[in-house]
């Protein structure tokens, strides 16, 4: 190696090594909560990251009075309804519950975001062959519709990821491209600064 290539590629190499770390200084701030299911817990942006592994809207309703009070959160994205779809429960349930769930943000002196879901291109269970992905397409118009009755804000997370299932590691859950796109996402259509 030339004493020219490794003038180059040293700094590179340690910019690289860098990266991991500077990614994780980059989060939302604390004043806005992410609530959800395991697509949340996985994401490395949110500080106050209140997503748990395979919760339904019902169960992020149970648990999220007891997670929100007294925190003084400026704003709660709320994205949920993918296991809701995968254990087929009722959208009329799942529109329910997130309503449930922006009001009580509201209560709390918080702006409610809601989001439209990813696609499930397939379930991470490989014996499921079900397509999902009319199920998917039609909770995020009333989840759409829903934001827009009571003006609330809305987050697409579906649109920029639909087509690209190669941005999902598992059929469902983002990899890290995937949880980029999000991201870039929550910046141009969550709250400001």
């Amino acid at each position: 190696m030339t004493k020219r290539m490794l003038f180059v590629a040293v700094p590179v190499a340690f910019l690289l090594c860098l990266l991991p770390f500077s990614l994780r200084l980059f989060q939302a701030p604390a004043d806005i909560a992410f609530l959800g299911d395991s697509l949340t817990h996985g994401w490395f942006y949110p500080k106050v990251n209140l997503g748990i592994y395979g919760n339904t809207t019902a169960q992020m309703e149970s648990r999220f009075p007891a997670e929100i009070e007294g925190h003084h959160y400026r704003s709660v994205i709320i994205l949920g309804g993918t296991n809701d779809t995968l254990l087929k429960v009722d959208q009329s349930v799942t529109i329910r519950n997130l309503q449930d769930l922006a009001q009580i943000a509201e209560q709390a002196g918080a702006q409610p975001f809601l989001c439209e879901i990813p696609p499930i291109f397939h379930s991470f269970n490989p014996d499921d062959h079900n397509d999902y992905s009319g199920a998917v397409a039609q909770l995020n118009v009333r989840i759409a519709q829903l934001a827009s009755r009571h003006r609330w804000k809305l987050i697409d997370y579906y649109h920029p990821l639909l087509g690209r299932p190669w941005l999902s590691s598992d059929g469902v859950h983002m990899t890290r491209p995937g949880y980029a796109v999000i991201e870039w996402t929550f910046l141009r259509e969550g709250p400001s600064s």
